[in-house]
């Protein structure tokens, strides 16, 4: 897969010839286990657990797609907080994200406003999860932004 992602530190995004990366951030620790044994098999997968662990990385490397959770992160920022901030950054103006919470009936119009490109109810499961991965990349594929 070849994205429109501008490089980060002089590093070029995945060009499909390895497995996909994916920046996972998420506060709860068992949660983060089960995100990283669910797509480790996958993709590449890096765990953020908080909003400022996320932006370090994000400014470190590319990612070919985010899984934000949306509640407060360990702290009084949201997963939408943190989508605005990396929106901000020229390498992740156009890179897939997707939401993951328990309260998508409730959000589920605000995470949409906001910029997610796939929203994945908690409790996930791991077909649902790689699904909505896969949907996010074919559409980026379809459709690839500029």
């Amino acid at each position: 897969m070849i994205n429109n992602v501008v490089s980060v530190k002089g590093k070029q995004p995945n060009d499909g010839s390895e497995k996909r990366s994916l920046l996972v951030v998420e506060d709860n620790p068992p949660t983060r286990l089960i995100f990283k044994h669910m797509l480790k098999t996958k993709y590449q997968v890096e765990i953020a657990s908080c909003v400022a662990e996320a932006l370090q990385l994000a400014q470190e490397r590319p990612f070919d797609a985010l899984v934000l959770d949306i509640n407060f992160l360990g702290e009084p920022r949201t997963g939408i907080d943190l989508l605005h901030l990396l929106r901000q950054m020229p390498a992740y103006r156009q890179v897939p994200v997707v939401a993951c919470t328990a309260l998508i009936p409730v959000l589920l119009p605000q995470l949409l406003e906001a910029g997610f490109d796939e929203c994945v109810e908690k409790p996930f499961t791991k077909e649902r999860l790689h699904a909505a991965l896969e949907r996010v990349f074919n559409a980026q594929l379809q459709s690839p932004r500029l």
